[in-house]
Formats: structure tokens, C-alpha cells, sequence
């Protein structure tokens, strides 16, 4: 372990005092963070203008820049990593101006009131950053790999149509009925139980001669969810998606890195 990072603050300076702070945490590449009034603009690829609003600065030793409102997750402006940023002090101002060179964009910060300012330098982050699977790329791993969840299976179809829903893989098993597996990529609840239900009710409604199974694939289930599960006949199959992930990385079969975005987007829906 190296040093402890350092941390320096400023409640409320003044305009004078903001500035000389600023400064010195841009020279010396360190992470500063503000809370401030400010309005901003924007010059590159397109243009924008944003008027005075209390806001959350973050400078990072990057140079990146991310400008949040109070409210949201997404920063309303960002700059990626600057070439440059400049600290200009003017009569009623502060005016932070981050420069791209390529493409060549400019985003300049106007702090009129500073609340809060931090600064903070030696902080460490090395871990290696891992995104698991989503649904669908667990669900593609398993039709590639049926033993996973039941030896002897064989899957007939990925996505299939039933009702108002779609089967995430339909398959059937040594001893000719259908099985339906739902995956799910987090703790499965009673709702995931209801869905895989419906769905097995909807193909024995299709093919009342057949038997029909149903299968619930996920890395953990509620207590609930299994007794709700067990009294419908259902079963539950856990799988371990950090061991997964590391199987289809290896065959180079996982998507390409989402973006942050993307990300929270599809964990909100899973």
C-alpha cells in the first residue's frame, strides 16, 4: 500500500479564494470536486448553452469533466479527457475552460457562487472492472450448452412466441417433453415464478397432448419464490454467472462492453 491520499476542502470561499484553489488542484492534476452556481457552454461537434443552475463539477486528474443537476443520473455536460483546462479568475466569476484538440471542443464553466470545493490527490483504483452477462448472452451460452441445466436436453427454439410473452429457450429432454426455461441474471422473485407459469400453461394450451416442464434458471432464488414454485410443479436450476461469464469469454462468444448507459438502462429491466 502507498501513501493515504490527501484531502483539502474549502466551505463557502470566496470568489478570490475559489479560484487560487482551483488552480493549484488543476496544476497538480488533482480530483476536485464543486459545488457550484454556474451556467455552462459548449462548442464542438455541436453547440449548447445552459443557464445558471446549481450544479455538481467533477474534475478528474484525467482531465475529464462531468457537470451534474441536483436530480438524475446522467451529467447534463461532459468533456472527456481535456489537453487542457485553464483557470480564469474575471470581476464576478470564475471561469473553469476545458480544450480538446481532436476532435476540437471546448467546454467552458462559469462559476458565479462557489458552496464547496474538495481536492483530493493519491487515490488508487486498479481493480479489473468485469461486466457479467445480461439475460440474453446467458440464455445464448446455455442453448449453446443445454447440460448445463439438464443433461440429455436438446433446444428446439430460442425467443419462442407464446401469448403475450416470448420462451426464452424451449427444449426438450430425453424423454420427449417440451421443458421451458426462463433465465434470469439476478435473485429470481415470485414474479419470475408467475412468468414461467404462464408461459407453461400457454404451451400445454397449444399442445394439450404434450407434456410440458418448466425450469427456472437463475443464481439465487427468494424463499418465496421457491415455495411458490414448488406448488406449481415448476423447477429451479442455479447457475453461477461469474463462472459463465469466464466460459464465453474464453470462447470469445459475449457481447462487446456496453456503455455506462446502456448498462443501468438493461439492469433496470432485468
Amino acid at each position: 500500500m502507498g501513501d493515504k491520499p490527501s484531502t483539502m476542502f474549502a466551505q463557502n470561499p470566496g470568489l478570490v479564494e475559489a479560484a487560487s484553489f482551483l488552480e493549484q488542484g488543476v496544476a497538480q492534476r488533482d480530483l476536485i470536486v464543486i459545488l457550484a452556481r454556474c451556467s455552462i457552454e459548449y462548442e464542438g461537434r455541436g453547440a449548447s448553452r445552459l443557464g445558471p443552475g446549481d450544479r455538481l463539477i467533477i474534475i478528474k486528474p484525467d482531465g475529464a469533466i462531468l457537470v451534474h443537476r441536483p436530480t438524475g443520473y446522467s451529467p447534463v455536460n461532459w468533456q472527456p479527457e481535456s489537453h487542457v483546462i485553464n483557470v480564469e479568475r474575471l470581476e464576478n466569476s470564475i471561469v473553469l475552460r476545458s480544450i480538446r484538440k481532436r476532435p476540437k471542443e471546448v467546454l467552458l464553466v462559469r462559476l458565479e457562487r462557489v458552496y464547496f470545493v474538495l481536492r483530493s490527490r493519491g487515490l488508487v483504483d486498479e481493480a479489473e472492472f468485469i461486466e457479467y452477462m445480461d439475460e440474453s448472452e446467458i440464455a445464448d451460452y446455455i442453448s449453446r450448452h443445454p447440460d448445463i441445466v439438464e443433461n440429455g436436453l436438446r433446444i428446439v427454439s430460442r425467443e419462442r412466441r407464446v401469448g403475450t410473452g416470448y420462451i426464452d429457450i424451449l427444449a426438450i429432454d430425453k424423454n420427449n417433453r417440451y421443458v421451458v426455461i426462463e433465465v434470469k441474471r439476478v435473485t429470481a422473485n415470485e414474479e419470475a415464478v408467475k412468468q414461467l407459469y404462464s408461459y407453461v400453461e400457454e404451451l400445454r394450451k397449444a399442445n394439450p397432448e404434450a407434456p410440458v416442464r418448466g425450469i427456472l434458471v437463475a443464481p439465487s432464488i427468494t424463499r418465496d419464490a421457491l415455495t411458490l414454485l414448488n406448488s406449481l410443479g415448476l423447477e429451479y436450476k442455479r447457475i453461477d454467472v461469474v463462472k459463465l461469464h469466464k466460459k464465453a469469454k474464453k470462447e470469445k462468444t459475449i457481447h462487446a462492453s456496453k456503455t455506462l448507459l446502456e448498462y443501468i438502462r438493461r439492469g433496470s429491466r432485468d
